[in-house]
């Protein structure tokens, strides 16, 4: 039996499509398979709203389905098996030999490569895909020309197929008219512009909202649209998906998107503040945090501009202006942008240890330690680089994207793939985990080992691997990063300059820079797990450090001094964005953390985000999950109800400062 006739039979059209034409290139294969699956997947029911699709993804049961970030599904290993074990073993194949996941090079470095994108919404609402399909036609690769207008069809059939099903349902007559005319004819109404958005959407597979205060602007005549903008955040909630960006041209729907979206825990607002942010915008802003939703985080401006333009030669200001956090805060130029989501994380911590258990007995200063370890984590970030470019390479080579190189500029223009370069701005996206703990566990040795002489290298790890409990109340009452010591923010500056640093002068396989970030997502538990005991006053596999913002329980001089410290940390070299968790009590005055939010940019700060709620109810969603439904706090780069983390996060985001006014 023939691959295709063998996916046809146990109904996987995604997985027939790509087997219908063995004899063309990749790119045409993996659009024929999305086209196949447009043309059978089930068509979303109505649900009486004004837009459509809503509400969660409906896959239909398949097991092989498109994938907005790694070009098809790569968890329908289970799935499939249960289906055809023959058909599961074809897939695997597919997936293996695109390699999408390296061996690291160490043990520290992980390699993910996952993409957050945000599709030009605006070009798509303003020229609509008919006009794409004669930019197409113009591409020379025969395989990228067919491919992309394969993929057309198979949006028509979805579409036509969907609003067939409006019809029958006797759907809001307003909204079959908009889907008459979008998304292939450009819109003429703000409500028909929010119906694209909402539809591209759905099509890319809902990532990224954009920029959309600045992208409806156009169309807005003062249309009463919060109905409408609260279905939109609805639907990301739903989804579980990502951001939007909010400024810094602040306008009326500015206003209503910091309305509809007080009490969701997604989109993640991202509010780009300017110095001069109108009162009406920071109340607003502060209305939503105070909602509880860790909605909206706040973005410096001015100083995020520079960085662009230190960070991205050559781009243009207008360009400059489609800046556009992506998945936690991950950098992006909003519909012109290929930007990991991470590309890959190297655990500073791990590589820490192994260097401090071998060579802090053979220093003779702290000076030779520091200078030992700078050339350890140089050796680390090389490494680590290495694996991503050998990442990026297989996916050029073997997994195009389609839907992306449809959406993202200049895929078309360029007759590129989206992995392949197409994209106008690229970057690889770096994390690290365990910055702020190496910096105190740095400080402590010096402390102890060195300038004090408490404990020989080899004393100091025979308690610490003890746990013993002497040592540890010692260790966490050294010299430490997060209370506005000079000294100590003098480390963290200079090391965090070194570190930021070894990136500036790499390009990533496809064109572009290493741009890093410091967030961890849901990383730093786990990431902990793999450390043994750290002089920062960590015991063995606890969780790593889940921001820049001081180590939890050592911001004992407030939140001032704590963002004080955090703003001496080279922000400016962190292309790709830091994230700064503040957990602040309820009680805490509005104005005082307006106050607190500009005084810390004003320092050089980059980004905070803010969970604002009571121990006492974190402590109650523990034993009564039920009763906190709505709890919603911020992680390590983005906002998640609390019932839903796993308990290792819960512990996290329990023993963090929640500061007091």
């Amino acid at each position: 039996m023939k691959k295709e006739e063998l996916f046809l039979k146990i109904d996987e059209p995604y997985a027939a499509g790509f087997f219908e034409r063995e004899d063309r290139g990749l790119f045409f294969r993996f659009s024929r398979a999305q086209r196949r699956y447009l043309e059978n997947c089930p068509v979303d029911e109505y649900r009486g709203g004004r837009l459509y699709p809503s509400g969660k993804i409906n896959r239909g049961g398949y097991a092989v389905y498109p994938e907005c970030a790694k070009t098809f599904n790569p968890d329908y290993y289970v799935a499939l098996s249960e289906k055809s074990p023959e058909a599961a073993k074809i897939m695997k194949e597919v997936r293996d030999k695109s390699n999408f996941t390296v061996t690291p090079s160490a043990p520290y470095i992980t390699v993910s490569g996952y993409t957050h994108s945000t599709p030009h919404y605006e070009r798509i609402v303003r020229e609509g895909f008919d006009s794409y399909a004669e930019r197409i036609k113009k591409i020379e690769d025969e395989d990228m020309r067919d491919g992309l207008l394969d993929l057309l069809e198979g949006i028509r059939s979805y579409h036509a197929r969907g609003l067939a099903w409006l019809e029958k349902a006797g759907a809001d007559p307003e909204l079959i008219q908009a889907l008459k005319q979008v998304p292939f004819k450009p819109a003429r109404t703000v409500y028909e512009a929010i119906v694209c958005w909402n539809y591209v959407m759905y099509l890319e597979g809902v990532d990224n909202v954009g920029m959309i205060d600045s992208g409806l602007a156009p169309y807005y005549k003062g249309e009463d649209i919060s109905r409408e903008i609260r279905e939109l955040f609805e639907n990301v909630n739903d989804n579980g998906k990502w951001n939007c960006c909010l400024g810094p041209d602040y306008n009326e729907i500015t206003k209503e998107c910091l309305r509809q979206g007080a009490g969701l825990r997604r989109p993640q607002m991202n509010l780009r503040v300017t110095k001069d942010m109108p009162d009406e915008i920071w109340e607003l802003a502060l209305e939503a945090n105070y909602s509880g939703c860790g909605n909206p985080s706040y973005y410096h401006e001015e100083m995020i501009q520079e960085m662009l333009k230190e960070g991205f030669p050559g781009i243009t200001p207008e360009d400059l202006k489609r800046y556009c956090p992506v998945g936690c805060t991950e950098t992006c130029i909003a519909g012109m942008t290929n930007a990991g989501g991470i590309d890959g994380n190297i655990n500073l911590a791990m590589l820490f240890e192994q260097y401090m258990l071998k060579q802090l007995p053979e220093a003779g200063t702290f000076e030779d330690f520091y200078t030992g370890f700078l050339e350890e984590v140089k050796r680390g970030v090389d490494l680590f680089t290495y694996d991503i470019d050998r990442n990026h390479e297989q996916r050029a080579k073997y997994l195009p994207n389609p839907m992306r190189s449809l959406t993202i500029d200049d895929c078309i223009d360029k007759g590129l793939d989206y992995n392949n370069g197409g994209a106008r701005y690229n970057a690889a996206i770096t994390s690290e985990t365990g910055m702020i703990n190496v910096i105190d566990s740095l400080l402590a040795i010096k402390e102890l080992v060195f300038d004090r002489q408490r404990f020989t290298p080899d004393e100091l790890f025979r308690l610490m691997d003890l746990g013993d409990k002497h040592l540890y109340e010692l260790l966490r009452k050294c010299p430490h990063y997060g209370v506005d010591d000079e000294e100590c923010d003098r480390l963290a500056h200079d090391f965090t300059v070194y570190f930021y640093g070894l990136y500036k002068d790499k390009k990533c396989y496809r064109g572009g820079k290493y741009c890093p970030t410091s967030h961890q997502y849901n990383r730093h538990p786990k990431e902990g797990k793999k450390v043994g005991p750290t002089p920062d006053g960590r015991l063995r596999g606890e969780a790593l450090n889940d921001s820049i913002g001081a180590l939890s329980g050592k911001a004992t001089k407030g939140p001032t001094a704590m963002m004080l410290s955090a703003a001496k940390i080279d922000q400016k070299s962190i292309y790709g964005m830091n994230a700064l968790n503040l957990s602040i009590n309820k009680k805490f005055a509005q104005n005082s953390l307006k106050a607190l939010l500009r005084a810390y940019m004003e320092e050089g700060g980059a980004m905070v985000q803010i969970t604002i709620t009571s121990k006492e109810d974190l402590m109650d969603a523990m034993v009564h999950p039920e009763k906190h439904e709505d709890l919603v706090v911020r992680v390590g780069g983005y906002s998640e109800y609390f019932n839903r983390l796993t308990p290792d996060l819960k512990r996290v985001i329990l023993e963090r400062t929640l500061h007091e006014e």
